[in-house]
């Protein structure tokens, strides 16, 4: 995995990976991680699919990473930032490797957070994208994005926008763990293989608690990606590929991924796609589901 430093057109500087396939590329694939992760957890992921044949690209968005954690804004966008500006990133770091490769078509994959980043992507930019792929996404946030916006501003007020909030983190991951016979740490819900539990629990750059200013811009893109008529925009014939584990509480245990399908087929996405694995929780591109869930991707974009 290369990496790459790139400057944004805001001045800011995102490292980004990425990995060339061993003969002519067939395609390129951007991944988009999750919040309080990093896109050195898919280094197996990038490995995979670029011996399949496709450039593999990457970054470490704003407040993730190592570059954060040493700046000190480890689990914090930063001054000023909003959701849209998030979504820039990705389209920034996706044309600076368009450079190389300008015909190669272009699949756009996000996971968790990731997949909110990505669906705003669809129906900003989603003309530019030859297919979307998210995992562990969820459907409408409903009260709780509501509750959880009103709460962010609060607590920014009285904390500061850049304090770590204790109070949304339990709030917004605390419940997660409800679905599972006696948890034996506070991120079982990620993954029912202990060693990838593990690992992320030992991983500096991973379980940070957010700030408030993050929640603050979370919850104002859930509520922007979850409004039926920025749906309208999205491109009728784009692919869409949903997948989640039927143990994965982001998701709804796998229902929310249907009710996001269901918002894209009423806004005439003709092509919308889920899968369900059953028995995984919400990293199902993390330890022994990676494989099968690998091959899914492949054969799913293969048929493009």
């Amino acid at each position: 995995m290369k990496e790459e430093l790139l400057t944004m057109s805001d001045g800011v500087i995102l490292d980004s990976y990425f990995m060339e396939p061993p003969g002519t590329p067939r395609g390129h694939i951007h991944l988009v991680h999750g919040m309080a992760e990093h896109i050195g957890r898919y280094e197996e992921v990038m490995n995979d699919l670029s011996h399949a044949g496709y450039v593999v690209t990457g970054f470490n968005q704003r407040g993730h990473g190592q570059r954060s954690l040493d700046q000190n804004q480890l689990g914090d966008f930063g001054e000023g930032v909003t959701f849209d500006r998030l979504v820039e990133d990705v389209r920034e770091v996706m044309d600076a490797f368009k450079i190389e490769h300008p015909n190669l078509p272009r699949i756009l994959f996000g996971h968790s957070m990731g997949s909110f980043v990505v669906r705003r992507f669809s129906q900003k930019y989603g003309a530019e994208i030859d297919a979307l792929i998210c995992s562990g996404t969820a459907g409408k946030p409903g009260l709780t994005r509501v509750g959880g916006s009103l709460l962010a501003s609060i607590l920014s007020i009285k904390d500061g926008p850049h304090a770590p909030s204790v109070v949304l983190d339990t709030l917004g991951f605390g419940g997660y763990n409800k679905t599972i016979s006696h948890p034996k740490t506070k991120f079982d819900w990620l993954s029912t293989d202990r060693q990838i539990v593990h690992n992320y629990i030992e991983d500096p750059l991973c379980g940070t608690v957010s700030t408030n200013s993050f929640f603050h811009v979370l919850f104002d893109g859930l509520k922007v990606i979850s409004t039926t008529s920025n749906y309208e925009s999205v491109p009728k014939k784009l692919p869409i590929l949903l997948f989640a584990g039927t143990e994965d509480p982001v998701g709804n245990m796998g229902s929310g991924i249907f009710e996001a399908a269901e918002i894209y087929r009423d806004a005439g996405v003709e092509n919308a796609t889920v899968y369900l694995f059953e028995g995984v929780r919400h990293e199902s591109l993390q330890g022994p589901s990676r494989e099968p869930v690998l091959n899914m991707m492949k054969q799913w974009v293969a048929n493009l």
